[in-house]
């Protein structure tokens, strides 16, 4: 923005500060004082010019980094001033104006395409579909009557004969009581003929009903055996 003050300043400070370093390197490789001042100057425009193409800013500012990192190590005498930095030093300007007229200003409008009309497109007629026959149902009835007369006749089998019911599973099931608890009662009367239906349900742990019930079957069971 043109009115940015602040982003000027800042821009200007920086510039002023790696300048004397820059210019310091320069004058320690050998350039004298007025070509010396060249090299900040082609660094700034080279770094200001990227910033407003909007392009080679990372290379721009590495540049100006290592040149002051160069020169700060040669003032301290941590870098020695031999061919390698002497010849990195005077390639500063011709890189420089190659970058620098390489880059665009960042300015230039691109021209819009005319809209293109988009290609016609071939509407084929989907084919027809096959006409499908579809075969004549038979009725259930006479399909189940076809597929029984194929099949081999199987013969039935046999019914299982049930169980010869005992009397005290007649008795039990007659008064709806369990069979052991008939036989536990058939054992007890054996030692106490006069037992009630309340003390056999106390001693089989159910309901004086349902002790007289077991007691009616056992009674009997009892006349049945004797």
């Amino acid at each position: 923005m043109k009115h940015d003050y602040l982003k000027w300043a800042a821009l200007v400070a920086a510039l002023v500060a790696t300048a004397s370093a820059e210019y310091e390197l320069a004058r320690a490789v050998g350039f004298n004082q007025w070509v010396a001042a060249a090299v900040p100057g082609a660094l700034d425009i080279y770094t200001v010019r990227a910033m407003r193409a909007r392009k080679d800013v990372l290379a721009a500012v590495s540049a100006m980094i290592g040149v002051n990192a160069a020169s700060h190590l040669v003032t301290a005498g941590l870098l020695p001033v031999d061919v390698p930095l002497v010849v990195a030093v005077a390639a500063i300007a011709p890189l420089v104006l190659w970058r620098v007229h390489s880059l665009g200003d960042g300015t230039t409008t691109l021209t819009p395409r005319p809209p293109t009309e988009p290609p016609a497109v071939m509407v084929e007629r989907a084919p027809e579909p096959p006409r499908i026959q579809v075969p004549v149902l038979v009725p259930p009835a006479f399909v189940d009557k076809a597929y029984k007369e194929l099949l081999p006749a199987v013969p039935e089998p046999a019914a299982e004969p049930e169980p010869e019911l005992t009397a005290i599973d007649f008795f039990a099931r007659r008064h709806k009581v369990r069979p052991d608890q008939i036989r536990t009662a058939v054992g007890l009367l054996a030692v106490q003929r006069d037992m009630s239906g309340r003390a056999l349900g106390q001693a089989l742990g159910v309901g004086d009903r349902y002790g007289r019930r077991v007691l009616a079957a056992a009674r009997e069971i009892w006349g049945v055996q004797s």
